[in-house]
């Protein structure tokens, strides 16, 4: 469970008598009453199918070159990108050229599927504008948000580099997020890559 959620997990472990036993049942009309009947089973969380706009619909094969091979002749490794997330790079500020990602016939098929490897991955987030009210699924507290969407992309290092590292490449990433027409509505967090 989240870590914003810590808070009531501590307060319900003070519920507990000190002689043993269960924690008396709150009402679910306070925060942490409702939290208690979602820990304990007795409210059921539906989240419903996610909203149109952010199915991922089906992955795209791409091409890249891993940051653990720095040769000029590295091997090109297969990945996959959602279609929500391709028709949403211009949205994140950034291109296929900029995640050194290609989906070219000649690319595709010099690729390989290795095994053991997870590329390096950006989650560009495009917050919305419009505060909206909305009810927690865990609490029944409602809050307010501005809503937007967030969209992951695989990305890889410059091929016609030795170099060029993770590092550089996450930082030329985020410069172009952050620029640009809706770059101050935009965040970027990364994983590094994992190639055993």
């Amino acid at each position: 469970m989240a870590k914003r959620f810590k808070n009531l997990k501590s307060a319900l472990k003070l519920l507990r008598p000190l002689a043993g036993g269960d924690a008396p049942d709150l009402p679910d009309s306070s925060a942490l009453g409702f939290f208690q009947a979602v820990v304990a089973g007795k409210k059921t969380v539906e989240y419903g199918d996610r909203p149109e706009g952010s199915e991922p619909q089906s992955l795209i094969t791409y091409a890249l070159t891993p940051f653990a091979d720095p040769g000029t002749d590295a091997a090109k490794l297969l990945v996959s990108m959602s279609q929500r997330a391709e028709s949403g790079l211009s949205t994140s500020g950034i291109a296929a050229t900029d995640l050194f990602v290609s989906k070219t016939g000649t690319d595709i098929a010099a690729a390989t599927d290795a095994q053991g490897f997870t590329p390096a991955r950006v989650t560009v987030r495009v917050a919305g504008t419009a505060d909206t009210t909305n009810t927690s699924k865990l609490t029944g507290r409602r809050y307010k948000t501005k809503g937007g969407a967030s969209r992951t992309y695989p990305f890889g290092r410059n091929p016609s580099s030795s170099t060029e590292g993770y590092k550089d490449r996450k930082a030329a990433i985020l410069g172009k997020v952050k620029t640009g027409t809706g770059g101050a509505n935009r965040s970027a967090s990364f994983t590094p890559e994992i190639y055993r």
